[in-house]
């Protein structure tokens, strides 16, 4: 029988082990086998596995801080499935902040069990053929156009982040920088661009600012508008360049570009805020359009300002 993959049982019950790596031996893995977490991070260190299967309650190293260990030391692409007789509201959310791939209940269904792992295998590899093909092309480009009525009801920085991390090797501090980039961005096409709302509009408590919103959407010509969102890597200097445009009046971008900003501007009421963080978050920052289109270049591979 081939070898569908390589897994690794963590668990302080002899009986456990030695069952679950006998039904899935026989249906076709090749398993390895630890009972504590130090000793399968050892193991780990050693050998490349898809997926481990760990217990959550064992002395010494508990299944969680074995988790949060894994993250830590190892690449995120290593799946791990949690096993536990019980999943208290707590366990659950910490379980989920680290970054546990599926739970299993004990006594376990090893029916459940072989799905759970299928599952993961055919994801990691679908994510493994993404990355092949690529990183065999120069360059790759997405783009997306979406109406001020159906703005909001869209979250952009979750579908860039999920395409980035599916298909691109992208630094995960690098990751967090672009996406708040990619908020800000978003914002301001919006807020300001889109809606036109002035700074006394924009400084509004969060249920008076949405009935702004709702109000300037009820204009015509603001409804009318759209906003258009692209990003192009280039896989040999793994840049990533982000563009984003509206089609409000734009604004006087080369006196902006022309005031210093020595640290970004964190303060919520703050007039240039957003773009401060995109200068000082990015390689690269440019205008067109009068001001209506905002584009960043930004590393793949390292955080701040890092160009090649």
């Amino acid at each position: 029988m081939a070898n569908k993959g390589r897994l690794l049982i963590v668990d302080d019950s002899i009986s456990v082990v030695n069952s679950l790596q006998t039904i899935l031996s026989l249906s076709g893995y090749s398993v390895d086998s630890a009972f504590n977490g130090s000793d399968a991070l050892r193991k780990i260190y050693r050998q490349d596995y898809d997926v481990v299967i760990c217990d959550i309650e064992m002395p010494g190293l508990t299944g969680l801080e074995f988790l949060a260990r894994v993250r830590k030391e190892f690449d995120r692409s290593l799946d791990v499935i949690l096993m536990t007789g019980y999943m208290e509201h707590d366990y659950f959310i910490e379980a989920i902040r680290l970054g546990a791939n599926d739970f299993i209940r004990k006594p376990i269904d090893t029916k459940k069990m072989i799905n759970s792992i299928q599952e993961l295998l055919y994801r990691k590899k679908s994510i493994q053929d993404n990355e092949a093909l690529y990183s065999k092309l120069e360059e790759v480009g997405v783009s997306l156009k979406v109406s001020a009525l159906n703005f909001g009801s869209l979250s952009f920085s979750s579908i860039f982040n999920k395409h980035l991390k599916e298909r691109f090797k992208v630094n995960p501090d690098a990751l967090n920088e672009l996406m708040v980039c990619l908020d800000e961005m978003i914002y301001n096409a919006f807020i300001h661009g889109t809606l036109e709302l002035d700074l006394e509009d924009r400084v509004l408590d969060h249920e008076k600012l949405q009935k702004c919103i709702s109000e300037r959407l009820k204009e015509p010509q603001i409804a009318a508008r759209s906003i258009s969102i692209s990003a192009e890597i280039d896989n040999q200097t793994q840049m990533i360049q982000l563009c984003v445009e509206d089609e409000g009046p734009g604004f006087d971008f080369e006196k902006w570009l022309n005031t210093s900003f020595p640290e970004p501007i964190l303060g919520l009421q703050e007039h240039g805020r957003g773009l401060s963080l995109l200068k000082h978050l990015s390689a690269e920052l440019n205008f067109a359009k009068e001001g209506r289109q905002v584009s960043i270049r930004k590393s793949l591979t390292h955080p701040g300002k890092y160009a090649p």
